[in-house]
């Protein structure tokens, strides 16, 4: 349940991405149509003038309407291209493109069936049709969905890139495509060095190096013994604090940086699903809150020799520390990293001086007594005196530097105000200036913005909206994926002031479904604080009439569903044209609203989140002609948390719920998410007991579908077979859908479109609407 990318389905169980379930301003949203008063119900879905209907299939295809636009964007190192991952047809195969900045001419410069080619033409054996386990839960982690060529690298002093497929890593240099591998095992996270001469992956537990020109792969670490790992993160660094990798090349090529992870002493939990026609049975290191966490080291491997050294933590800082974000100094001679104690209420930022024997201090550290303190983004200055990131200021997160070499030198500043930096997302070389992500000029927006000294801040993108952007490693040009409400995502290569389009797919479904904008409003939270909700009302609305109102919830800390962002909505559509009203808002504890918004749920899951919903829906049924009697509520994730205690602590409230993925009591979760916001079940066991759902199953009065994959190893499923004991002890009326071969996000298309037909099957016959069988599906 990632922080920052967590798995938000609200709009619909078949979303695996944080992607927005809605998005805009009320200024541009679409206001109903009036007509005849009557109070029967609808017969039929409202549609509009010549609209093609929704069905199931179209809501479950990949890619969403809108979005066949270039992923993983990167500017070429020599800055003469911009390189992206885009389908040639609107399928999840993606193909490696390349636009060329000065005509605008794209084409495809690599596809998988390239590699297919390279790898019958190498010793190496064919890659598998499908991932292995390994990498499909690294797919997990990562919340990846594309097929085809899913990733790729450049190097960043070189023309060089590398392209994993599989048990393949390939290099394109100059258009030649090289098989470097001849191993059937596994490439697990391939790196490829600035200088374009060196690979390093991570073979089962342990770390190789390939040299680029000979192909020859060398063990670059011993054999270790069973549960320990290097060169990989473990499950709560990957999942929660987003790192990914667990090695990291230096500036120079000469060495490389890696993680050792010891899960020996880590609780083991089984997962057992089915595919195939058989189980599927997997042992997974999990540990749990208030459990045994992984011992996690820090090396150093001199690349010539092979040898490894401990890099020691600074006095003071705990070894049972979560690591995360390390930077090199840009002469290799030092590294930047974040170590943020288990109660995440204290995190030191590490300097180490590397060499045969590192040394550490701590640069900068900050603690609070309430709340958490982040694991945020680091980069380094140009001349490798500073580092940047981001720390709290009166309320909010702002750009700070911290002196790497003065130790007495006060942090400083760059930013401050009423409103949030997201990220740091580059570093103006020739500028001395940094590119950051922020909200201050759009709440619930995301644009860019160029930093040159404390308070001296400039828009560089000036449409209102979310922007995701990729920056050169100089930081004079980056690649802008723009959308809003209104706006389908384009993408552009932005140049000083100069831009260079990047092509987009022109969606004839955008037009052909006729998809509305919803309403974003301003509400007030059970505190008084204003929160943003999105609404959506059915296509024609008869005075006289009440509508039934689906709550589509996610709730959790780290996620902002609310956004100024493109997004179709196409379950929030289907529900709106059988004659709902679809709401959603974000409570306090989401995110892009700063630390004292977010932190107002410390050590009390559900309890604030909870409250804030239900003042959210006491003044939309004001506003709106909505049957209080007829409310439903939708959630996956934490949103099923939420949609299961909605239906338990507010029975009068909410008459049908639908449950997905839930967590149900928090002492089954991972230690670092749950006691990041819970402390430990020891410290806090009235909170744990308050947010337990199988205490409160006695309370169920409405209809509660529950819904879980049995094959997630994210939330496990023993939390939902823990409630349905607990429902079925109570004698409780409640249905459930099993997924046998699915994780927490459903990868199968039928699995996908069976979620879909069920929920809103569910809600049609529970909340009262257009029949089903009224509209083709």
């Amino acid at each position: 349940m990632r922080r920052l990318y967590a798995w938000v389905i609200a709009i619909g169980m078949t979303s695996c991405h944080p992607g927005p379930s809605t998005v805009g301003n009320a200024a541009t949203s679409s206001p109903p149509k009036k007509s005849a008063p009557s109070k029967e119900p609808l017969a039929a879905p409202v549609l509009a003038e010549d609209a093609t209907p929704i069905t199931f299939a179209k809501m479950t295809e990949f890619p969403e309407p809108g979005w066949q636009v270039p992923r993983s964007a990167k500017i070429a190192p020599d800055g003469k291209s911009a390189t992206f991952l885009m389908s040639e047809g609107d399928t999840e195969e993606m193909a490696l493109h390349a636009t060329n900045l000065a005509t605008g001419e794209t084409k495809v410069i690599l596809s998988a069936s390239t590699l297919t080619g390279a790898q019958a033409s190498s010793s190496a054996s064919k890659a598998p049709a499908s991932p292995s386990l390994a990498q499909e839960l690294r797919n997990e982690r990562q919340r990846k969905r594309i097929k085809g060529i899913t990733e790729y690298q450049w190097a960043e002093k070189a023309n060089v890139m590398l392209v994993p497929s599989g048990s393949d890593v390939f290099v394109v240099d100059a258009g030649n495509v090289t098989d470097l591998t001849t191993s059937d095992e596994d490439a697990i996270d391939p790196k490829i060095c600035n200088d374009g001469s060196k690979v390093a992956l991570v073979r089962g537990s342990e770390l190789s190096l390939i040299d680029v020109a000979t192909k020859k792969e060398t063990p670059l670490t011993g054999k270790a013994p069973a549960g320990v790992t290097r060169g990989q993160s473990d499950f709560n660094g990957q999942e929660e604090f987003g790192e990914t990798s667990g090695h990291f090349f230096a500036p120079s090529c000469k060495s490389l940086v890696y993680l050792e992870v010891d899960e020996r002493e880590v609780a083991e939990e089984p997962i057992l699903g089915h595919r195939g026609g058989k189980p599927s049975l997997m042992m997974q290191k999990y540990p749990r809150a208030g459990g045994k966490n992984p011992k996690v080291t820090v090396w150093l491997a001199d690349l010539a020799t092979k040898k490894s050294v401990a890099i020691p933590l600074p006095a003071g800082v705990s070894t049972g520390a979560y690591l995360g974000r390390f930077h090199f100094t840009p002469d290799s001679k030092s590294l930047v990293f974040w170590a943020l104690d288990r109660s995440q209420r204290k995190a030191d930022l590490v300097l180490t001086t590397l060499g045969p024997k590192p040394t550490s201090r701590v640069a900068h550290s900050v603690s609070v007594t309430k709340g958490w303190v982040e694991m945020t983004d680091v980069a380094i200055s140009p001349d490798g005196s500073g580092a940047l990131t981001i720390l709290e200021q009166s309320g909010h997160h702002h750009l700070v530097r911290i002196d790497l070499g003065d130790k007495s030198a006060a942090p400083v500043f760059l930013t401050e105000g009423d409103w949030d930096v997201f990220g740091i997302e580059g570093v103006r070389e020739d500028r001395k200036s940094v590119l950051v992500s922020a909200n201050r000029d759009d709440t619930i927006g995301k644009l860019v913005y160029e930093v040159t000294g404390p308070g001296q801040i400039r828009l560089l993108t000036e449409q209102k909206g979310v922007h995701d952007v990729s920056v050169a490693p100089s930081g004079k040009a980056f690649v802008d994926v723009f959308s809003s409400l209104t706006t389908p995502p384009r993408a552009v290569v932005r140049v000083d002031d100069k831009t260079i389009p990047l092509p987009v797919s022109n969606d004839p479904d955008i037009a052909a479904l006729k998809l509305r904008s919803p309403e974003i409003i301003e509400l007030s939270a059970a505190s008084g604080d204003k929160l943003f909700g999105a609404l959506l009302a059915p296509r024609t609305v008869d005075p006289g009439r009440r509508y039934p109102l689906v709550v589509m919830v996610y709730g959790g800390p780290g996620v902002q569903t609310v956004r100024n962002r493109w997004s179709p909505r196409l379950l929030w559509q289907h529900l709106a044209d059988r004659g709902f009203y679809v709401f959603q808002v974000d409570n306090r504890g989401s995110s892009g609203r700063g630390p004292a918004f977010e932190q107002a749920i410390d050590r009390k899951l559900g309890e604030v989140e909870l409250a804030d919903q239900l003042a959210a829906l006491d003044q939309i049924l004001k506003q709106h002609p909505i049957d209080p009697s007829r409310v439903g509520i939708y959630g996956h994730s934490y949103g099923g948390f939420l949609a299961a205690l909605a239906m338990l602590k507010a029975p009068g409230r909410f008459h049908a719920g639908i449950s997905a993925s839930p967590v149900t009591d928090w002492r089954l979760y991972d230690t670092a998410y749950t006691e990041r916001y819970m402390g430990t079940p020891e410290e806090n066991a009235a909170g744990y007991d308050a947010a337990d759902l199988e205490k409160l199953a006695k309370n169920l009065e409405g209809k509660l579908l529950v819904v879980h994959a049995l094959m997630d190893e994210n939330v496990h499923f023993q939390a939902t077979a823990d409630l349905v004991d607990a429902l079925v002890r109570e004698k409780k009326d409640f249905q459930m859908f099993v997924y046998p071969g699915e994780r927490h996000g459903y990868r199968s298309p039928p699995a996908r479109l069976h979620a879909m037909q069920t929920a809103t099957r569910f809600l049609v016959n529970n909340l009262g609407a257009v029949d089903l069988e009224a509209q083709s599906e």
